[in-house]
């Protein structure tokens, strides 16, 4: 009986040896709490700095300063709930702002983002030595502030001696192409010289993001793509494109949110004094706090500004999380 027994003892030890542990739950659990341990520096800087502005906002938003003296002396100031959203909101002149806003950023991050693939695409095509002094160029070009951007923009697109006009003289030989004026009508002079401008001080970032994406793309599945007869645009279309994809996405989002709110651009472009046909959300905002002092209003502007950045961040992350949850 002891010889029949040792084996079968010796097999249930050997199991229980082996057998693993139950697992833990919670987020202490497995190392979980990493991520969390991680962001939490974050966090906390962001509501340290946030919080409290964010608050003096929305506290100022339901307030009546909208004169210099009411902001000084706070015992003129009392409270109004919700009149002074009533008042902007129902302003058509803010929605004229939001809707030419909205086409402006659209233009320029599809411009951007077109443009910035197609000279990172290039970029990969060249060699070493052009590569670098590209990358050396687009790295000054960034370096310089929008402030200088625009005033060097101004000076180009000049009706008077500016040098757009010149070259499209020589090459018309029109004298009344030597003297346009391209500020004439705010439609050309926003949606042209001023996407020129924003799109000029963009690229970089662009460029050399996509241009570093691009690397990640393997080169078995582009060969392998070649091989079952694809075509390049095709290549692109259904291989790299799903590869740089979360790139796409991350760069697209970041676009939105710096042209949306874009500001000394057109400040400098229109010599600090953009007229209305030149306003959107950024100057608009800066001719209601700073030249007008209607510092209540100009809140709920920006509470309006937030809330619309906001919702685009919400379509961005929900895209990644898809994204996340294809890849797993």
């Amino acid at each position: 009986m002891t010889t029949n027994e040792t084996p079968v003892a010796v097999e249930e030890t050997a199991a229980a040896v082996a057998a693993p542990p139950p697992p833990r739950r919670g987020i202490l659990a497995g190392g979980h709490y990493i991520p969390y341990a991680m962001i939490l520096p974050a966090v906390v800087a962001l509501v340290g700095v946030l919080a409290y502005p964010l608050y003096q906002l929305f506290d100022l938003s339901f307030q009546n300063i909208n004169r210099y003296s009411y902001l000084v002396n706070p015992a003129l100031a009392k409270y109004i709930g919700f009149e002074g959203y009533t008042k902007v909101l129902g302003d058509d002149q803010f929605w004229e702002v939001v809707l030419r806003s909205i086409y402006f950023t659209v233009e320029l991050v599809v411009l951007s983002m077109v443009l910035g693939m197609l000279f990172a695409l290039l970029l990969n095509r060249v060699s070493g030595w052009v590569k670098v002094v590209c990358i050396t160029v687009m790295m000054f070009v960034w370096a310089i502030p929008a402030l200088v951007t625009g005033t060097i923009f101004r000076w180009l697109f000049a009706s008077n001696g500016g040098v757009v006009d010149y070259i499209g003289y020589l090459f018309t030989g029109d004298e009344k192409t030597k003297h346009y004026d391209w500020f004439a009508d705010p439609t050309v002079g926003l949606y042209v010289v001023g996407a020129a401008v924003i799109v000029w001080g963009a690229l970089p970032f662009l460029v050399l993001g996509l241009n570093a994406a691009l690397t990640q793309v393997p080169k078995e599945l582009m060969e392998a793509a070649k091989l079952d007869g694809a075509s390049s645009l095709q290549a692109f279309r259904h291989v790299v494109i799903p590869v740089i994809k979360p790139f796409l996405m991350i760069s697209a989002a970041l676009s939105f949110i710096w042209d949306f709110q874009v500001f000394a651009q057109i400040f400098s472009l229109r010599n600090t004094s953009p007229e209305p046909g030149y306003w959107t959300i950024g100057t608009y905002l800066f001719q209601k706090g700073i030249v007008a002092s209607k510092y209540s209003d100009s809140s709920v502007i920006s509470i309006a500004m937030i809330l619309l950045m906001l919702a685009v961040l919400v379509f961005y992350i929900r895209q990644m999380l898809k994204i996340g949850a294809q890849d797993r």
